[in-house]
């Protein structure tokens, strides 16, 4: 006879900040202690004092969470699969910039520089930059979220 096996998340309360330390724990334990009915261990980036578990039972969650630093417990109820299925499912979001725009780099070492779009690369999700505020002409190619709109061309 053919069992299916019961796979349910649970979210498992943790202090705050503690997410990934609490998450590697889970796995260690899981691994040592050979307990076969945990799926998966989620540290969703975006749900800050939460770590989610994919277990077959309440009592599997209980078992593995026993004594381990930093857990507050296990939340009531369980957390729907579609909730998490956005969790970790990757948004790809279709570049509202175009080629020729002046754009403004948020993040990584030219943070705050203006600079005009040479070509984008929606495959790799990467925008290729020419920095407007150098001396000379500097090529660069970047993360498409690490620029936002200034001026369409």
């Amino acid at each position: 006879m053919l069992e299916t096996k019961i796979r349910n998340y649970y979210a498992i309360k943790v202090t705050g900040g503690q997410e990934t330390n609490v998450g590697l724990m889970l796995e260690e334990r899981a691994k040592t202690n050979n307990i076969s009915e945990i799926y998966s261990i989620i540290v969703p980036p975006n749900l800050k004092g939460y770590v989610i578990v994919e277990a077959a039972g309440p009592h599997v969650v209980k078992l593995l969470i026993s004594g381990i630093r930093n857990v507050r417990g296990v939340a009531q109820g369980l957390v729907p699969k579609d909730d998490v299925l956005k969790m970790v499912s990757k948004k790809i979001v279709a570049p509202s910039i175009k080629e020729g725009d002046i754009v403004e780099v948020t993040s990584g070492p030219f943070r705050g520089m203006q600079a005009q779009v040479i070509k984008i690369n929606a495959d790799k999700g990467e925008v290729m930059l020419n920095i407007l505020e150098s001396a000379f002409p500097l090529g660069v190619t970047v993360p498409i979220d690490q620029v936002k709109l200034s001026k369409k061309s």
